[in-house]
């Protein structure tokens, strides 16, 4: 994305919100005191944990954000603000945040975030970051970010002169500045900005989250709509899942998402999903390449006697849109669910064919 692409609003901005509506402090605060009910203070939690303490923390509060208590309260806060930053009403949200937390002196820990840009970590140029600390952030002990103009060139120059790892971080620090806001505001930037963080000699713990939003027809590269963003309002698939069921698993290399992706990588992601919902696999099943039409998938379908078809994505389905509608009806028609490990969701009516072909609106 060049210079003259920036969004004005979403480059280096500074976004103010109601901090009593969206208390975001107080909320974190009680979600680390679950973990360990002795942390009374967000600021001073590097004097009463340790460093593996505070990742096993970061562990649980991560694990927070698919909750439904902070899906409500995210999904209430990025719509009094995203609405007003983007020229379009339709929008996915990032499904799982991260909250960070840096320590002072975070390097002996070896905790120090690297100068990077989200582009290089898989990120679309069409993808905008709402960056909220939670704490007062300020000098370092927070983000470090360069102007686009600097992310430019250092872009330029790090790829024609093929510099080092400490060279890219030498030169990024030379032309970073600190994001410096209090609670109830957040900070707006583009995947194109360069940003990291050096180490923290205040005396106080900075505690941030990171999300992400992506306009319809944005360009999102390996973030995936549906899997790493959701719809506002869209919550978990919740509805029990009947491990008794005869189950087989589905992969395949018919479609230009899956066509890079080994087997065991797309059966990785499979049996993960399995695990996590003791789902046993009666068999594992495949689609022979180049078979495009998917004659293997419809037929486990109508004719093999399953009950619950495991597939690692929406993406794994047929790119041709009648084909993909014709795999998902026949499915429903059949009383057979097919379940898509990486967004976790599954189609069973035809509410749920609708949910995949809207999150599919978004793939381009």
């Amino acid at each position: 994305m060049s210079i003259k692409e920036m969004l004005p609003k979403w480059d280096n901005q500074t976004a103010n919100y109601n901090l009593q509506e969206h208390n975001w402090p107080d909320f974190w605060l009680n979600i680390a005191k679950e973990k360990f009910p002795y942390i009374d203070s967000l600021e001073k939690i590097h004097d009463v944990c340790t460093p593996d303490q505070i990742v096993e923390l970061g562990s649980y509060l991560q694990k927070a954000t698919g909750g439904e208590e902070f899906i409500n309260r995210i999904d209430s806060y990025y719509n009094s603000i995203v609405p007003n930053l983007i020229d379009q009403e339709e929008y996915m949200i990032q499904r799982f945040f991260t909250v960070r937390i840096v320590i002072p002196n975070q390097a002996k820990a070896g905790r120090l975030l690297q100068f990077h840009k989200d582009e290089w970590t898989g990120n679309g140029l069409g993808i905008l970051t709402l960056w909220t600390p939670i704490t007062k952030c300020y000098g370092s002990n927070s983000m470090q970010i360069l102007s686009c103009e600097d992310s430019d060139f250092i872009t330029d120059e790090c790829v024609q002169n093929k510099w080092s790892f400490d060279k890219i971080q030498s030169e990024s620090l030379s032309k970073s500045f600190p994001v410096e806001l209090e609670p109830g505001q957040a900070h707006l930037f583009q995947q194109h900005h360069i940003h990291g963080n050096v180490n923290n000699t205040t005396d106080i713990s900075r505690w941030s989250m990171d999300g992400r939003i992506l306009p319809k027809g944005g360009k999102y590269h390996r973030k995936l709509p549906g899997g790493y963003f959701r719809f506002i309002g869209e919550k978990p698939d919740n509805r029990p899942i009947d491990s008794n069921k005869d189950y087989i698993s589905y992969a395949g290399w018919n479609n230009s998402w899956s066509g890079g992706i080994p087997l065991p990588m797309q059966r990785g992601i499979i049996n993960d999903y399995c695990k996590n919902n003791k789902i046993k696999i009666n068999d594992y099943q495949f689609e022979n390449e180049f078979l495009d039409w998917y004659p293997a998938l419809e037929q486990f379908i109508t004719g093999y006697n399953v009950d619950a078809i495991v597939l690692c994505s929406i993406y794994s389905l047929p790119e041709n849109i009648s084909s993909r509608k014709k795999i998902l009806q026949t499915a429903v028609d059949n009383n057979v669910e097919l379940h898509f490990a990486n967004e976790l969701c599954t189609v069973r009516d035809q509410k749920d064919i609708n949910h995949i072909e809207k999150i599919l609106e978004y793939k381009i």
